[in-house]
This record gives structure tokens, sequence and C-alpha cells, in this order.
């Protein structure tokens, strides 16, 4: 069966030369896919990026629903990273940087309090690069960074962050998505 569906084909479309093997994972054609280089720490604040709207879609189960932001973590008032209820963490591409700087192996915690956790290496990470806190200047010294163009970075807590608790009672009333998300306590 599948060689006559090869044959119509071909025969319809002589002209168009035969269908090629795909390219080996290292081959040139397969480097297309893979995501750009990561820019430097420098490149990044400077870059103007800007992570995207949240998924709003019909899914709220999903860990990175608008409904369960927790923290939006913004550079020059664009939004560059989203803390979630879970713990889980989005950053845009020109910030792939932080995920270094975030070592998830020293994770400890779930939920919100592990949400809290990496907002604050997120920030700390930025602050060793040369950002400043918006909240930690005067209006004079917020005209001064801007006046430079020293990266100036401000946390947002969404109005949609849970305590440990909430999340925690919200976690057991939804059911378990994943084993082994219910095993914690309070710290």
């Amino acid at each position: 069966m599948i060689p006559s569906v090869n044959l119509s084909i071909s025969m319809a479309t002589s002209s168009l030369s035969p269908p090629l093997a795909a390219p080996a994972p290292n081959e040139p054609a397969m480097r297309v896919f893979t995501r750009p280089p990561a820019m430097s720490p420098a490149e990044a604040l400077a870059s103007n990026a800007e992570l995207g709207l949240a998924y709003s879609g019909s899914d709220t189960r999903a860990d990175n629903h608008v409904s369960k932001i927790h923290t939006e973590i913004k550079v020059n008032d664009k939004v560059i990273a989203r803390v979630y209820n879970s713990g889980a963490v989005e950053i845009a591409d020109e910030y792939r940087f932080l995920e270094d700087e975030l070592r998830p192996e020293l994770d400890t915690m779930v939920g919100p309090d592990l949400a809290i956790d990496r907002a604050k290496r997120i920030k700390a990470a930025l602050q060793r690069y040369g950002a400043v806190m918006q909240d930690e200047l005067s209006p004079t010294g917020l005209l001064t960074a801007k006046l430079t163009k020293t990266p100036v970075l401000e946390l947002l807590k969404a109005g949609t962050a849970q305590t440990q608790d909430e999340w925690l009672a919200f976690k057991a009333k939804e059911g378990p998505v994943d084993p082994g998300s219910l095993f914690s306590h309070k710290i």
C-alpha cells in the first residue's frame, strides 16, 4: 500500500526531488531549531527584553496559568520573569543565564515558600550584575538610574499569590498532579 501511494505522488509531482532522510542531530540543518546562544547578563539587562503575557487558557490546573502567578520580576518596567505559586519559574529567553543562577539543586521547599526563595535568588543575581531595586531608590536615585541607563529592578507580588497554607489546602482539594507534591510541611 505505501509503495503505491509513493508511486502516485511521484507521478503527480515528477518535477520534485525525492524526500531526503531526516538530518542527524549534529548536522547544520538541525542546529537551526536550537535556541540561540544565551546573552551575557550585561547584554540581557540592556536588551529591553520582555517575557510576554502569562498563559490564560482553559487549563487552570497548569502551573503557569495566569491565576497562579506569585511574583513578577521586572527590569526597566518590562516583565522578564514570572514565579508561580508552585515555585515554577518562567524566564524570558534573553535572561536564560538566570537558569544557572537559580541552582535548583538548592531547592528544599515547595509551593509559595519556593516561589519566594526563587524570586529572592533572581533578585540577588540581577543585583550582582548591576540592577538596582526601584523601591530602594529615592526619587533622585531613580532619575539618576534612568539617566545613566542603570537597569531598575522591581519585584511585584501578584494579587493571586498564595500563602503556603492556602497553597497546601488548594493542592489537597485539587488533587495531586505530580508524585510527592503534598509531602511538605510548614517551616
